[in-house]
């Protein structure tokens, strides 16, 4: 099982996005297994992007799709939460922020290592195995 974060659902779904061919076939494979995790989080911020960048129509119908997606999906708890507040001040100065530290305690509660991310600041912790299918020069 693995994490994918935002930034990779927003490049699948905006088919605009210069990194939208590089994450199309990693996705479309990792869906195939049903063994991917996210959390409520990374719903509201693929949400987010989606109505943002698509309008509400086109975007609440990408909403949608995404959701019906088999996830395990994650609550962001106030147990959750306190362990995200740890990951911030353990990871602050690698650049994972809020919402980056509720990934992490997810996986960790999951027993995670593994995400799927263009976010750089990942690829700075240690215990993190990280799929990047988008290449540096993007």
């Amino acid at each position: 099982m693995l994490i994918i974060d935002s930034n990779i659902w927003a490049y699948y779904f905006d088919r605009d996005a210069l990194e939208h061919k590089f994450v199309v076939d990693m996705v479309e494979k990792a869906l195939t297994t049903g063994e991917i995790a996210i959390n409520t989080v990374i719903i509201v911020e693929v949400a987010h992007f989606l109505i943002k960048n698509l309008g509400a129509l086109t975007g609440m119908e990408k909403v949608d799709l995404f959701l019906s997606f088999p996830f395990t999906v994650v609550d962001l708890t106030y147990d959750l939460t306190l362990k995200a507040i740890e990951y911030s001040t353990r990871y602050f100065h690698l650049g994972i922020g809020g919402r980056d530290a509720t990934i992490l305690a997810t996986m960790e509660m999951l027993g995670l290592n593994r995400i799927m991310t263009h976010d750089k600041a990942f690829k700075k912790v240690d215990w993190l195995k990280v799929m990047d299918p988008i290449p540096d020069r993007t």
